[in-house]
């Protein structure tokens, strides 16, 4: 019988074990305390204050709800998919609750790259939210992760207030799709819009984005080149033609496509950085520095004018210039890492 006794002593022992470590007070006193933390803002206090007695299985919906919450504001969407998840199961169709969890879950699916399952939550949130861009927008993004065209487009054309079946809805949906690197996907809809209206404006501009994004350089400078003979002050047409002729080892075709940019737009830092990228292949340092000094005039927090201002002063023997710039650059650099 001793076995037994063992036995019984530690089921006791574990029974102890468990009601010692049970959390104190009650799942509503909990909820109280993490809306009162979550209030000030205090998140790990809300995590803190749930996290005990949804482990335990004694954590209701509304505790599930807030824990969620909390995740989803520390942008840890892991968390804030497991625990909203849980409640949206048990909260009532139609409440504030639930309203407020498909709209939160939706988009912590969405910022986790899971577009499938983004996709429903996004479409309720969005009817739920007729007035609002926030969710149809990201609804039209999720539309092109997932190759979805037709859809993206009417999303899209919602969101700019055209109709669908215009010929600009085809080339908004392109800029998207071509922003995200689906260069065949946004050649296919530029060349749909080509199709409703062949004298529509930028069509060649944004299929030589496109070519230049893949790599096609001859074929950019030839959609460039032809954007330009029809609209010869088409600035960023220009910045792209020039960027690439870089590419192409062509320097004194880009500068002069680079510098035409910057005389029709003053403010184009882009392209003082790519002009004096140029003119530093060239030895031309003077120009490069200057170009950098205007670039830096709009924009000072620019890593890129930084660095290639840095490579300027060390080219040009001055070490202290060069050691400071640098240093600027880098602290930029970490800053920008860090945000993301």
């Amino acid at each position: 019988m001793k076995w037994l006794e063992s036995g019984v002593a530690q089921l006791l022992c574990l029974s102890v074990a468990c009601f010692a470590q049970a959390p104190a007070g009650s799942p509503q006193s909990a909820v109280k305390e993490a809306r009162e933390r979550q209030a000030r803002g205090d998140l790990e206090g809300v995590v803190r204050a749930l996290t005990p007695w949804v482990e335990t299985g004694r954590g209701h919906v509304e505790a599930q709800h807030l824990l969620g919450l909390a995740y989803y504001q520390q942008q840890n969407f892991a968390g804030a998919i497991r625990h909203l998840s849980t409640a949206l199961k048990m909260e009532q169709e139609g409440s504030a609750a639930w309203k407020q969890t498909v709209e939160t879950l939706a988009m912590a699916y969405y910022f986790s790259n899971r577009s499938q399952e983004a996709l429903p939550l996004l479409e309720k949130a969005a009817a739920l939210n007729p007035g609002d861009t926030y969710f149809p927008y990201a609804l039209a993004m999720t539309y092109v992760y997932l190759r979805d065209l037709d859809a993206a487009r009417r999303a899209f054309a919602r969101l700019f207030d055209i109709r669908a079946d215009d010929p600009q809805a085809f080339l908004l949906t392109s800029h998207f799709l071509a922003r995200e690197k689906f260069g065949a996907e946004a050649g296919e809809m530029i060349r749909e819009a080509q199709k409703k209206r062949p004298d529509l404006p930028d069509l060649d501009y944004r299929l030589g984005l496109i070519a230049l994004t893949d790599g096609d350089l001859p074929e950019a400078v030839k959609r460039l080149e032809k954007e330009l003979e029809r609209n010869p002050i088409h600035p960023m047409a220009w910045h792209y033609l020039g960027d690439a002729y870089i590419r192409l080892g062509k320097t004194d075709l880009a500068i002069r496509g680079l510098q035409r940019a910057i005389w029709l737009n003053l403010r184009a830092t882009e392209s003082y950085i790519l002009i004096a990228n140029a003119y530093t292949g060239q030895g031309k340092y003077l120009e490069a520095e200057q170009a950098l000094q205007r670039a830096l005039e709009l924009a000072p927090q620019s890593y890129e004018a930084r660095f290639a201002l840095a490579r300027i002063y060390h080219k040009t023997n001055r070490p202290e210039l060069a050691t400071k710039e640098m240093a600027i650059a880098n602290k930029l650099r970490a800053g920008s890492e860090a945000r993301e």
